[in-house]
């Protein structure tokens, strides 16, 4: 793995790799192909523009979702300042959608969970559910075998629905 993985003989690639993985992460979260393909794309021109000051210490495809994932929350931000949030998730209609509040407290209480777990633990689940990376990928990464890797995820999986089964704003949900 390259301290600096994004140099303009690579970069083509890596762009080509992932614009499309990428743009349909952030539209699952949006739901809004016009404006994932900007974020996407104001994402890798940012990457272009610092590419000689980058330095990484994890997968290309990790920093990649990664930065990804912050410009779509800015862009979720702005956009809910403007009152330009999607069609289907207008901030006055919130309450009329229980799904929407549901999904957003699951993912609170999930979180809060996550913190439960040790440290090591916490960052091999989350490598593998949060940020997408394969177990191998992981065990690389961590310099662990891919056997820990599988038996961190299994173990956490395993705390995390006894810790969510206990929280009654789940059970109900």
């Amino acid at each position: 793995m390259s301290n600096r993985p994004f140099t303009e003989d690579n970069f083509e690639h890596i762009f080509k790799t992932y614009f499309g993985p990428l743009c349909n992460y952030v539209n699952s979260h949006i739901k809004d192909w016009e404006g994932s393909r900007e974020i996407v794309q104001a994402t890798f021109m940012k990457i272009w523009e610092s590419k000689d000051s980058i330095e990484i210490s994890t997968t290309e495809k990790s920093y990649l979702y990664s930065a990804v994932k912050n410009r779509m929350i800015d862009y979720i931000r702005a956009n809910n300042r403007r009152g330009e949030v999607n069609d289907d998730l207008k901030l006055d209609e919130v309450d009329d959608q229980p799904e929407v509040v549901d999904s957003l407290l699951l993912r609170q209480e999930i979180m809060k969970s996550l913190d439960k777990l040790k440290p090591k633990m916490k960052k091999i689940f989350s490598l593998s559910k949060i940020e997408g990376l394969t177990y191998g990928e992981i065990a690389s990464y961590l310099d662990i075998s891919k056997r820990s890797v599988e038996d961190n995820v299994a173990k956490a999986l395993v705390i995390l629905r006894e810790d969510l089964k206990k929280n009654e704003l789940v059970f109900n949900i």
